[in-house]
């Protein structure tokens, strides 16, 4: 799953990209055997350094995929024109409370960074912190023009 969410990573598919059709290090990374190779060497360096360093954010990390799951299941009924209602309320307190919960542990851990003589973990848990807070903001802000698109779609 690391590999796919890679090589994916590094591709716009609304532009139709794919591994083959691309050129740069956008053909290098995303290569089957070149994203296996990075993720499999990230995973062994986390796991001998001491990924308990960063265990505190694999709650938020989870909570945050199940509500991105029930935006990306929303958006698809809505797509197919079958009632998504249900998924909206959940999906909402879902993102928001994990999004808050990311936040709250980020700005702890750069209280620890700024307090000084922190080792890698905290410096770890802030970068990933703030990068699940981009990405969840943006894909919430993509999935409720999706949402609002369809609804408009709906009505007329």
């Amino acid at each position: 799953m690391g590999r796919f969410m890679f090589q994916e990573f590094w591709l716009d598919s609304s532009a139709g990209e794919t591994p083959e059709n691309v050129t740069g290090y956008k053909k290098v990374l995303p290569n089957p055997y070149v994203a296996t190779i990075i993720t499999v060497v990230l995973g062994v360096l986390l796991g001998l350094n001491g990924y308990a360093k960063i265990w505190a954010l694999f709650g938020s990390a989870n909570q945050l995929l199940a509500a991105l799951a029930l935006l990306a299941v929303a958006t698809w009924l809505g797509n197919v024109g079958r009632n998504n209602k249900m998924f909206l309320i959940p999906m909402a307190f879902m993102l928001v409370v994990t999004i808050c919960s990311l936040a709250i542990n980020t700005m702890n851990q750069i209280t620890t960074i700024t307090a000084g003589g922190a080792d890698w973990g905290p410096w770890a848990q802030a970068i990933i912190g703030i990068l699940l807070i981009v990405l969840a903001v943006v894909l919430a802000i993509e999935g409720v023009q999706t949402l609002s698109k369809q609804k408009n779609a709906a009505k007329a």
